[in-house]
């Protein structure tokens, strides 16, 4: 052993000393005898001091191998030593202490550590006493003294927070403090009890009764090394290691230490540095020197300067983002910005990293590599998932300042997510609102960078996924309010530009129509001017024309005269030819007369000719007369028939608003507790409905009817036995059996018909249930937990459930699926597992894929699997790894899928909140129906009583929608889509029973309900005799 520590290094750095290393361990001889002395007096000794006083070196190698040299009188030599850490289970720790062999069992081949665990654990349990009792079932000399060494003490307060935040009753650090008193009370047997705790957390002591009287019974502050002390501790190990220190390195080293509250790892560290520095020149015969020393950046960059060089070794991003996951695990600080270190198991590393375990041991290897032991185990333990990684010491977190900024980032990134899970149990209680900005901003960017999983967040609160829905559900929210008011700001816009182009067209208009106007004065001025000149011109003219009448006057009566006697000799000449004339005259009149006659009777001919055709023609008129008559008496009794139809038609619509008017009164009066009113009301709207072929499912009219049976019934269609949220449901295929589990682990077996709920049996799972999932034939239910366990039940005849088999997977769990009767599919963020039943659970396959949100499967054997927005269609489990038969893009992430039993119809929730709806035997697109405010949890289809295909989505908005198939895919459609509500919290699972009779649907409210889908069927409940 001395030779090994020779040719290595005599400084172990930044942990502490070990029992085998007391050949190395110098200074402490005074604190050592003075420690004998208070054990022996008190048998509770706790060694307090500040981080970096050397607490844990103290003890392991001084006083221990003290004590095992006998140098406590009255106490012997014989000594068996329990070291343990207290962590996140101290006394399941104080267990595996005890259960080390050597301690109270003898180390033999045969000694089994996990079953003397169990069997120590359940008698520290049993009371205060059982560390006692631990010692005597041991059955070992009672001659043999028992040391029991907490080291880090300080890790049970945080301990006792977690236990006080989670509210469960258990005080685990309460029962662990109780056990070390008793221990240390009596005397009937040799137990001693000694811890170290960073003087820091001394007030946090007054949280436990009786600890702060025995601490002050026993305590032991650590002092300060004297300059003499930490000369001794500095020269003694290298002259044990056959090596020689400059006497100027040695002033340098004490001069640096100074007042420095880290001073004894620092130190250390330093001289592990500058020891190998110096062993790597191979100079054996100079001493130890201050170049050394300056080579490795001296007592303040020494440490800071080693971190760097080990980060500086991770060759690849991966490799950098694993270390800073690995140190932001094992590192904390509390609310008064203490750090603590924080071990944990290499496997939830792993699953914080989301790596493999030889990724993170390579990373691990590189900072707890001989000479460096930044981490812990050493070097040569062999890491397993199950391997306690450490931080060696919290100097660490003060004086890398990589470090350093990690523990604020993730101190940090803690304090968003605590906000976020207060903000959601707010919300969902009803006493808190969705996000907005610059929450929800700052948190999104938060989720972003960070990418938080469910093992880092199970580190503080475990309602990480509740929170997430509650943050993207804010985002959502948000976003749509963004797009209202940008849509409304565009209006706006849009408003104020048409304003705008109107003000400036009419601007224009009169800019024209003043152009035109001033036109048209010009065009007046001139005829103005044309008219003054023409009236100019008239009166000129008119002055002619006067001289002109005068002349005309004066020959007028010249002409005048001379006619005159003209007429005297006309007048001779006419009297002759008047007697002539006259004998004419009288020869004409009797020509006249004869022709007269004639033409007298022509004329009666014609006339009667055209009495006859007048005849005729009144004739023909008279007979398009009755024709027209005939015509219009036709018309006259079809408009009374439309006139008749119409009127039917409007009585109808009238009759059906009547039945909706009858349905609301019948609501107000169930408010008003007229209870038997309002039931009539609500039958006879339906009636009213029914005789004038109204909708099959009227809203207005279902929820009338729905309440009053409900009513009726008193409420006992909610099942009411669950104590934490119901995350999962399945129906028995054949039966009204409804299978349902809590976040509790609680699974029930009940019956429910409709008049309520009938439990059956219950089995305990002790894990919250994700998910369940029932065969077709009814004899088998499968159950998945939050951990990745599964079991398979047999269900009896009776509806008894048996344990057929268990099984585990890896991942997020999401759901199972029964892939035909002998074989079903588990669902998880990992891919897809498919195990068979028969003969035995055996596991058939494994389909790996990233992103995989939902999956259904149909009776065919097809498989429906949901990627982000995508929907990709398999024809059967071997062909997963294939081209899709077929492939559909939604356009939201689908996060729900399901198919009716004939696979005709393809449905599919989106987070949205909207529900997509496909028939595949038609060529004609997809309907999408925004039916609800939030995430589509689950979608069933079924046959109900009224023949017709019904699909039920359930959401997290509380509301679950009934939709009438082929009418929402048809041209016309003319059935309601129905809501129901009666939860009050978002709502997980739905299950229809056989024959579509009633719906039950699971709930965040520990509720569960059963529903009667169908107007007509509440009808007939709600009236029977």
């Amino acid at each position: 052993m001395f030779n090994d520590l020779v040719i290595n290094n005599p400084f172990p750095g930044l942990r502490a000393f070990e029992e085998h290393e007391d050949v190395l361990f110098f200074g402490r001889e005074k604190q050592v005898d003075e420690l004998l002395k208070k054990l022996r007096t008190t048998r509770f000794l706790a060694v307090i001091g500040s981080s970096g006083s050397g607490k844990s070196s103290l003890i392991k190698s001084g006083l221990i191998p003290a004590l095992h040299s006998g140098f406590m009188s009255g106490a012997g030599s014989q000594w068996r030593i329990c070291s343990f850490r207290p962590g996140n289970d101290p006394i399941h720790n104080m267990a595996v202490g005890l259960s080390q062999p050597g301690v109270l069992y003898e180390q033999s081949e045969d000694h089994d550590t996990e079953i003397t665990t169990a069997i120590n654990e359940s008698i520290l349990r049993r009371s205060s006493t059982g560390l006692i009792g631990a010692y005597r079932q041991s059955g070992i000399d009672t001659r043999q003294n028992l040391l029991v060494l907490v080291d880090q003490f300080e890790e049970l307060f945080r301990f006792s927070k977690y236990e006080k935040d989670a509210k469960d009753g258990k005080r685990d650090s309460v029962a662990f403090i109780n056990l070390l008193l008793k221990a240390t009370e009596q005397r009937e047997v040799p137990i001693y009890v000694v811890f170290t705790m960073r003087s820091d957390f001394l007030g946090d002591c007054t949280e436990f009764r009786g600890l702060p009287e025995a601490i002050n019974d026993g305590d032991y502050l650590v002092p300060r090394m004297t300059r003499e002390e930490r000369k001794e501790a500095i020269v003694a190990p290298i002259s044990v290691a056959g090596a020689n220190i400059s006497p100027r390195l040695l002033n340098q080293l004490l001069n640096d230490v100074g007042d420095n509250p880290d001073q004894l790892p620092i130190l250390q560290h330093a001289l592990m540095r500058t020891w190998d520095t110096w062993k790597q020149k191979d100079q054996p015969d100079s001493p130890i020197d201050i170049t050394d020393y300056e080579e490795i950046g001296g007592m303040q960059y020494a440490l800071m300067q080693h971190a760097e060089e080990a980060y500086a070794e991770l060759a690849t991003e991966r490799q950098r983002y694993i270390c800073e996951v690995l140190f932001k695990a094992l590192t904390d600080k509390g609310s008064d910005a203490r750090g603590i270190r924080r071990p944990r198991k290499l496997g939830e590393i792993c699953a914080l990293a989301e790596a493999k375990l030889d990724e993170v041991v390579e990373v691990i290897n590189v900072f707890r590599r001989g000479g460096r032991a930044f981490l812990m185990p050493p070097e040569k333990v062999t890491l397993t998932e199950s391997s306690i990684i450490d931080i060696s010491h919290e100097s660490i977190m003060r004086v890398w300042e990589r470090l350093m900024n990690w523990v604020d980032e993730e101190n940090e990134s803690a304090q968003v997510y605590f906000r976020l899970c207060e903000a959601a149990a707010l919300y969902e209680a009803g006493r808190g609102g969705l996000w907005r900005d610059p929450e929800l901003q700052v948190t999104w960017k938060w989720k972003e960078e960070q990418q938080p999983n469910l093992t880092w967040a199970s580190r503080y609160n475990d309602q990480f996924e509740k929170a997430m829905l509650f943050l993207e559900h804010s985002k959502k929210q948000f976003e749509l309010e963004m797009k209202h008011k940008e849509e409304m700001q565009k209006l706006r816009l849009r408003r104020a530009r048409r304003v705008a182009i109107t003000v400036s067209v009419v601007a224009v208009l009169a800019l024209f129509l003043s152009i035109y106007a001033f036109q048209l004065k010009n065009i007046a001025t001139r005829q103005t001017e044309l008219a003054v000149k023409k009236t100019a011109e008239a009166e000129q003219s008119q002055k002619v024309a006067v001289e002109q009448r005068k002349i005309a006057d004066a020959s007028k009566e010249e002409a005048l005269e001379g006619k005159l006697q003209a007429e005297q000799s006309k007048e001779v000449a006419v009297k002759q030819k008047e007697i002539a004339d006259a004998a004419k005259i009288k020869a004409e009149q009797s020509r006249q007369e004869a022709l007269i006659q004639k033409n007298l009777a022509e004329e009666q001919k014609r006339y009667a000719e055209r009495q006859k055709i007048v005849a005729e023609a009144n004739e023909k008129a008279a007979r398009e007369q009755k024709t027209i008559a005939e015509q219009q008496t036709a018309k006259a009794v079809e408009s009374e028939k439309v006139t008749a139809e119409e009127k039917r038609k409007s009585t109808r619509l009238k009759d059906l608003a009547e039945s909706r008017n009858l349905a609301y009164e019948s609501l107000l009066l169930l408010n008003e507790k007229k209870i038997d009113e309002s039931r009539a009301k609500a039958s006879e709207a339906y009636k009213l409905n029914l005789a004038n072929n109204g909708p099959i499912q009227n809203s207005d009219i279902f929820n009338a009817l729905q309440y009053n049976w409900e009513n009726n019934i008193q409420f006992r269609n909610q099942f009411l036995l669950h104590k934490s949220p119901v995350r999962a449901i399945a129906g028995r295929p054949k039966s009204n059996i409804v299978f349902s589990a809590d976040e509790e682990g609680a699974l029930y077996v009940s019956a429910v018909d409709e008049n309520g709920w009938q439990p059956v049996s219950v089995f305990q799972l002790k894990e919250p249930v994700r998910s369940l999932a029932a065969s077709p034939d009814g004899n088998k239910l499968v159950a998945l937990t939050s951990a990745g366990n599964g079991v398979l039940f047999n269900v009896s005849a009776d509806n008894a459930l048996s344990v057929a088999g268990r099984f585990h997977i890896n991942g997020i769990s999401r759901n199972i699926l029964f892939n035909g009767t002998d074989a079903f599919i588990v669902v998880s963020s990992s891919g897809l597992t498919r195990y068979k039943t028969n003969p035995s659970l055996t596991e058939d396959g494994v389909f790996r894929i990233s992103d995989l949100a939902a999956a259904a499967t149909g009776k065919s054997g097809r498989i429906y699997l949901a990627s982000g927005n995508t929907l990709n269609v398999f024809d059967k489990w071997e062909s997963l790894g294939d081209k899709p038969a077929a492939s559909y893009r939604l356009g939201g992430r689908i996060v729900s899928i399901a198919t009716d039993n004939n696979e005709q119809y393809l449905a599919a929730g989106t987070y949205e909140g909207a529900v997509w709806l496909k028939d595949m035997r038609s060529n004609g697109t997809a309907v999408n129906l925004p039916l609800h405010l939030s995430s589509v949890n689950d979608l069933r289809f079924a046959q109900v009583s009224n023949g017709r295909l019904q699909l039920a989505s359930g959401s997290a908005d509380q509301s679950i929608k009934l939709i009438d198939v082929r009418s929402a895919t048809g041209d016309k459609n003319t059935e309601d889509v129905i809501t129901l509500k009666g939860h009050s919290k978002w709502i997980y699972g739905l299950t229809y029973l056989p024959g579509g009779e009633m719906i039950v649907s699971s709930s965040e409210d520990n509720k569960v309900i059963a529903w009667k889908p169908v107007m007509s069927d509440l009808y007939q409940s709600l009236n029977k005799k």
